[in-house]
């Protein structure tokens, strides 16, 4: 294949190869090619069919939806035409223009950070792309096709090829020059720092990463940095510099909390004071994991992120003295999530289906409400807030409310397991297992209003989340959720 360079810095002409006869002609374009292009991963493929005329663009999709393309013309004609939107590139506001048929087999690589059009020459042309990135409505925004700043000889292409008036939509219509646009992205990766890399959320963060084509990131557990060491801490992100921070790294241990605050607080706020201000330094934004602990569960109806707070155990304590810490940084996002799974780590379902391989009742506390909150969807969300400006206090969990033994109950029923759930007071289940408990919040309903205002997605319900978790246990464990009658 060769790879032609453009005037625009990362853009490239790929043209394959072409093996032929008086048949026809064999062509191919190896994974590996493409990654040499700068295409990572192929998410989807999308074909487009247009008159002669039609104008598609310039299009693109906001950050954290981003996407490259490989584009190329099947059938027909089209000039395709891409402007480089990074702010920090020797090409900003340039554009390349590329004649794309099926006779030159040429397609076209448009890095992420730019914007895309194509006007079609011919009737019927069968325009295709292979992108790095799913499509998302919700992200899809453009830059006016004629903006005169970006000096694209329009009017010239339209007389070469016999076209008198170019078909838009009425989107396109009225676009925001490349000045106007608020978007902005650049060539330069964004640099993510993970801790507590081996959690449930931190494991999900990164896979949520990898998905996206974010793959400049430094995850990281106890092993490689350990958040109570000030010094380790800033080496570590002054060296890296990363632009976002996800602060996963907690003790979460509640009930062995109360008999080692000290350690506990070393972590959850000394810890967090180091990441705060390593933070500050490099001038990065912290995403930081807070809990429902943090409320004293007493409120009727829900909490709200500006509620009193009043939490009654070590956890709860050490997770909000950690919030505060975590405010002193002008860019800063604190998530209070609750009832968390996710594959990586131990967690109520895979406690529960356990359980059923040996148990035919079980107790199960009924006076705690909350929201169970799946980690892959948790990491979406946290994924998108790293690229926006909209910081503060959110709650962020799944949708819905059940107990605890509601939630036992859909576990067992939606897996086919043959246990009976025996709801209990917490009074009643300490005293059934003389286990010794943490303060626990009965109320942990916690409202998702602000996150909606804020125009994030809201998380799926918390039976769908616990359905394609459970499927996810059953890839990486078949037998796990085999019922015992099987």
């Amino acid at each position: 294949m060769k790879k032609i360079e453009t005037n625009l810095l990362d853009c490239y002409i790929l043209e394959p190869q072409r093996f032929g006869d008086d048949r026809g002609f064999f062509e191919s374009i190896t994974e590996e090619q493409l990654k040499e292009a700068g295409f990572a991963k192929q998410k989807q493929i999308s074909d487009s069919k247009s008159e002669k005329g039609v104008l598609r663009g310039l299009h693109f999709q906001k950050n954290p939806y981003c996407q490259a393309k490989v584009v190329r013309c099947v059938r027909g004609s089209v000039i395709d035409v891409v402007v480089d939107m990074r702010r920090d590139s020797k090409t900003y506001g340039q554009y390349t223009k590329v004649l794309l048929t099926p006779e030159n087999g040429r397609c076209l690589y448009v890095p992420r950070g730019f914007a895309h059009a194509y006007l079609c020459l011919e009737d019927n042309s069968l325009f295709e792309y292979f992108v790095d990135n799913k499509y998302m409505p919700k992200y899809e925004d453009g830059i006016l096709w004629n903006d005169p700043a970006l000096q694209i000889p329009w009017e010239d292409i339209f007389r070469e090829y016999d076209i008198k008036e170019p078909i838009l939509s009425e989107k396109d219509k009225v676009r925001e020059t490349l000045e106007e646009c608020e978007t902005v992205f650049n060539r330069q990766k964004t640099k993510y720092l993970i801790t507590g890399y081996k959690g449930q959320l931190g494991y999900d963060i990164v896979r949520e990463l990898e998905e996206r084509g974010e793959t400049d990131y430094l995850a990281l557990d106890i092993d490689e940095m350990d958040i109570t060491n000030r010094d380790q801490v800033f080496d570590i992100i002054n060296s890296y510099k990363p632009d976002v921070i996800f602060h996963c790294a907690a003790w979460t241990a509640v009930d062995k909390a109360e008999d080692l605050e000290d350690k506990v607080r070393d972590i959850n706020v000394v810890g967090t004071k180091n990441i705060t201000d390593a933070s500050i330094e490099v001038g990065a934004k912290l995403i930081y994991m807070s809990t429902d602990y943090v409320f004293d569960g007493k409120k009727e109806g829900t909490y709200k992120e500006d509620d009193s707070v009043n939490p009654m155990s070590v956890y709860g304590k050490t997770k909000y003295e950690g919030e505060e810490e975590v405010r002193r940084n002008p860019k800063h996002f604190i998530t209070r999530i609750s009832w968390v799974f996710g594959i990586n780590g131990n967690n109520f379902i895979k406690t529960m289906i356990n359980l059923s391989k040996t148990k035919n009742c079980l107790a199960v506390v009924d006076d705690q409400i909350g929201s169970p909150t799946y980690t892959v969807d948790l990491a979406r969300v946290l994924v998108e807030m790293a690229h926006t400006d909209k910081y503060g206090t959110y709650h962020v969990n799944n949708d819905g409310y059940c107990s605890w033994a509601e939630f036992a109950k859909y576990i067992f029923e939606s897996n086919n397991l043959d246990v009976k759930v025996n709801p209990v007071t917490t009074e009643e289940y300490i005293e059934l297992t003389g286990a010794k408990q943490a303060y626990r919040p009965r109320n942990s309903k916690l409202s998702k209003d602000k996150l909606k205002e804020a125009g994030f997605d809201m998380l799926p319900s918390w039976q769908d989340a616990t359905d394609r978790y459970c499927k996810e246990l059953v890839k990486h464990n078949p037998v796990l959720c085999k019922s015992k009658k099987n």
